[in-house]
């Protein structure tokens, strides 16, 4: 028996190990990226694909965890002063440019002077203007506040350029050099290796740290007038991975084993604004009725029917996936349009038999709600038109050009009803678009009058650094908001991104901002070994 034993033993060992293969460096990764960049340079980023390309060569003083926290980048860490007006950041040691020379306070100093320069014109260059930045001690730089700002820190994911590369240039000089386009350089896991009009080809920074798997990740640009172009290239595996799917194509891309979609939440805001002054007075000057018409709408029906339901329904200014959103406050005026169309009677709007819609001293409840004619905005605002529309309420749909919108509408408010969709960012910072702050934005949809409790709660949750006192602030910024309804809030967006089972290692933090989808890219493999 013992014999027997033996030999079964031996028999095992000679039996072939399954092993699990890890990632080796090599290949070549393909992202299908719609628009062409324009500048390769994060202080001149005049697109979404702009960006998305920096993002892979340059790397700010912080970043953002997964848990939603500012972390250190280029910077070890920071310390911040009693009254809060000064930031102290230290670098990193031993980080180098991926020419090989070495980063440090200098190129820190002449990038946030480029930001201050009269002839930077960029948006944020105001901001900046008003913000100290100085050496410190040994590889410190110091910022000094005017006035406290707890998202400080975040701002400074902004992306270093080199000193030694645009020393001696004008704004409009670096935005034109080779150094933002052809011979792009920063520290991060990535530099220009060839630029064409199909492709930008980013081979491995030598310097940087970690360094990716891959040799080379390729930007290959399709038309904006044509997504669907770069869908295509994905399926037929010309490409291997591409982001911002709408509903149906996600849809489209179900039961395929050749690649998988990865679904996240973004940090976007969806809300329809009222403006209660001038040409929308006389309907939206009475917050009860505004709360009665967010009461009307469905807002699960709406993600439902023009979203395939690939988004959060969102009652609040906040993101869903934010880590101040406020579920309790999302809940105080659910869809009701029972109560709804009891609260439009009680404030003289009412319906006479026969007549579709309501009216007060004759004047009927017909308003217009601007939108961008782009999707899904269009078809978001066709819908809540036709939900309003059963409550007795006429939303006449105007669809203009995105930029029209902006320009010739939203600032000044020249609106009675307007759909906008909002990037808020990871920090719960919502000064600029709902402070009654005159000079807060060009964008801002805070009321002049009843505002007071509103915008102490927003400068409370900036002024403190404490994560609980803002969280207090931010949670009854969102009840406040919830009773004085300037607008229907309507859904926070998703992203979706189709990933090649070529690629291996694509993760991403559970709430983004588009371009961190390659916050993990030095991850990403094609090649394994073992």
């Amino acid at each position: 028996m013992a014999a027997a034993f033996a030999a079964a033993l031996a028999l095992v060992a000679c039996q072939p190990v399954a092993t699990v293969p890890k990632p080796a460096r090599g290949g070549t990764a393909v992202e299908a990226l719609v628009g062409e960049a324009s500048v390769l340079n994060p202080l001149f980023e005049a697109n979404d694909s702009a960006r998305d390309v920096d993002s892979l060569i340059y790397q700010g003083l912080t970043t953002v965890d997964a848990q939603q926290n500012v972390v250190g980048l280029l910077a070890r860490d920071w310390a911040i002063s009693p009254d809060h007006l000064s930031y102290t950041f230290d670098l990193r040691d031993g980080v180098r440019w991926a020419d090989g020379q070495p980063f440090g306070v200098p190129d820190v100093l002449f990038t946030f002077h480029v930001l201050q320069d009269l002839e930077y014109q960029e948006p944020g260059a105001a901001f900046w203007r008003q913000v100290g930045v100085a050496a410190g001690g040994p590889n410190q730089v110091v910022f000094t506040l005017r006035a406290p700002s707890a998202a400080f820190p975040l701002a400074l994911r902004v992306g270093i350029i080199a000193k030694h590369l645009f020393d001696g240039m004008a704004p409009p000089q670096i935005a034109s050099s080779d150094f933002s386009a052809i011979h792009a350089l920063g520290t991060g896991p990535f530099k220009v290796g060839a630029i064409n009009q199909l492709a930008i080809t980013l081979v491995r920074n030598p310097y940087a740290n970690p360094q990716p798997y891959l040799d080379h990740l390729v930007m290959r640009t399709y038309p904006a007038s044509d997504p669907q172009m770069a869908i295509r290239a994905v399926i037929s595996g010309a490409a291997d991975l591409v982001g911002g799917l709408e509903p149906q194509e996600v849809d489209a891309l179900q039961g395929r084993t050749d690649l998988s979609v990865v679904d996240v939440r973004t940090f976007t805001n969806a809300f329809v604004a009222f403006n209660p002054d001038g040409p929308g007075r006389q309907f939206f000057s009475d917050p009860k009725v505004r709360a009665a018409l967010a009461e009307a709408v469905d807002r699960q029906r709406l993600l439902s029917d023009v979203l395939a339901g690939r988004a959060d329904a969102d009652a609040t200014p906040l993101p869903v996936g934010s880590w101040a959103y406020s579920a309790a406050a999302a809940a105080l005026h659910p869809y009701d349009p029972v109560a709804a169309a009891t609260a439009l009677d009680a404030a003289g709007w009412t319906s006479l038999p026969g007549q579709p819609l309501r009216a007060k001293g004759g004047v009927q409840f017909k308003v217009q709600l601007m939108v961008a004619d782009s999707y899904p905005n269009h078809q978001v605002a066709d819908a809540v038109s036709a939900q309003l529309a059963q409550i007795g309420v006429e939303v006449d749909v105007k669809a203009v050009p995105a930029s029209d919108l902006v320009q010739s509408y939203l600032v000044g408010r020249h609106y009675q009803m307007a759909l906008i969709d909002f990037e808020v960012g990871s920090d719960p910072d919502l000064y600029s678009l709902w402070h009654s702050d005159p000079s807060a934005a060009a964008l801002n949809f805070a009321y002049a009058r009843g505002w007071g409790l509103i915008d102490k709660d927003l400068e409370d949750g900036r002024a403190s650094v404490d994560p609980q006192a803002r969280l207090a602030a931010y949670i009854e910024f969102q009840n406040l908001i919830a009773d004085a309804a300037p607008a229907i809030f309507l859904y926070s967006g998703r992203y979706d991104y189709a990933v090649s089972q070529r690629v291996h290692g694509v993760r991403m933090n559970k709430v983004i901002e588009p371009s961190d989808r390659f916050q993990y890219v030095t991850e990403w493999y094609v090649s394994t070994t073992g």
